[in-house]
């Protein structure tokens, strides 16, 4: 269980590292594995100009399955979605409502009928999210955030029906100002897990079940480019690392995933076009691949992608967008 709250920690600071506080337009294209599409793609709708755009979900013989439909304001965020089935019929909406165009503030969703299934609220001091609360039928979710007076996360807070669920706080070095240590509480504010970053490559690990390491380091590359190295060490001592390799233009190119005894779990490649959108991306995994091609418009939007596993394709999904006049 200390584990699993430790993941969980783990997981909620590199979201909040990777994406800090974020607007609607700031959103990445994932996939389904850890590593992730690096598919900018808000940043792109934003770019063109693009008022309404529809994604189209298809099947491997190129039958329709469901869509979705996206309308935006001026600023490029979502201010409603629609979502449709194989028959081209309305199955839920949602309404977005900003602050200045650029903070989400409410979100409601609605079904077929019109009743409302889920209700979210939004708020910000300075520009970043102290607290998020949604109410879907019975159940609420609550986040409550903290920042010192550099704008660093010092708390995470997260309550389910009003009863406390996880606390996470934040301390950080007060020369480098980087992050040093990551404290877990459960529900009975309880302190289960304690997570240090610190980079120590020649100590021995302490075996301690309330302590983990966190390792983050960035080498430059003889011929350009750089490699980050992630390595976790969880609190019986095993190591497991992750190694990123970015060219000389930043592009995110390989992602090797290792286990404790340094045997390749995962990888996952990138290849990308001269305008540097990601026209390639493969995942292998215990002797399997899959495989997404994106297809681009002659605004740089993507267009098209299709998914393969095994070499075979599972499904397309399709883009085309409404531009402001």
């Amino acid at each position: 269980m200390k584990n699993k709250f430790t993941l969980f920690a783990l997981l909620a600071i590199i979201f909040s590292n990777t994406y800090g506080q974020y607007t609607m337009s700031d959103y990445y294209l994932l996939s389904a594995t850890k590593e992730g599409k690096p598919v900018m793609y808000g940043k792109q709708i934003k770019k063109a100009n693009v008022s309404a755009y529809e994604i189209r979900f298809l099947n491997d013989k190129g039958e329709a399955t469901h869509k979705y439909v996206y309308e935006l304001n001026k600023a490029g965020n979502t201010t409603y979605m629609g979502s449709y089935n194989r028959k081209n019929m309305l199955k839920r909406k949602s309404y977005l409502t900003y602050l200045n165009d650029t903070l989400l503030t409410q979100q409601v969703s609605l079904n077929k009928k019109g009743d409302t299934v889920s209700l979210s609220y939004y708020s910000f001091d300075n520009g970043k999210m102290v607290r998020s609360l949604s109410k879907s039928g019975k159940r609420t979710s609550e986040y409550l955030y903290a920042y010192n007076e550099k704008g660093n996360r010092t708390s995470y807070v997260y309550k389910r029906n009003g009863a406390l669920s996880i606390k996470i706080l934040y301390d950080y070095d007060s020369v480098s100002g980087k992050l040093a240590k990551q404290s877990t509480y459960n529900k009975k504010n309880k302190l289960v897990s304690v997570v240090n970053y610190e980079c120590n490559y020649q100590g021995e690990v302490k075996k301690d079940v309330s302590q983990s390491k966190v390792c983050m380091r960035t080498d430059a590359l003889p011929g350009g480019g750089f490699v980050v190295y992630n390595d976790y060490t969880n609190p019986k001592g095993k190591l497991r690392r992750s190694v990123a390799t970015y060219s000389n233009d930043s592009n995110l190119m390989q992602v090797k995933v290792y286990d404790t005894k340094n045997k390749l779990v995962s990888g996952a490649s990138y290849v990308y076009d001269t305008n540097g959108n990601c026209v390639e991306y493969t995942y292998s995994k215990n002797n399997k691949k899959w495989q997404s091609i994106y297809s681009y418009n002659d605004k740089l939007l993507l267009s098209e992608y299709h998914n393969k596993k095994e070499g075979k394709i599972t499904n397309k999904v399709s883009y085309s967008y409404s531009f402001a006049q």
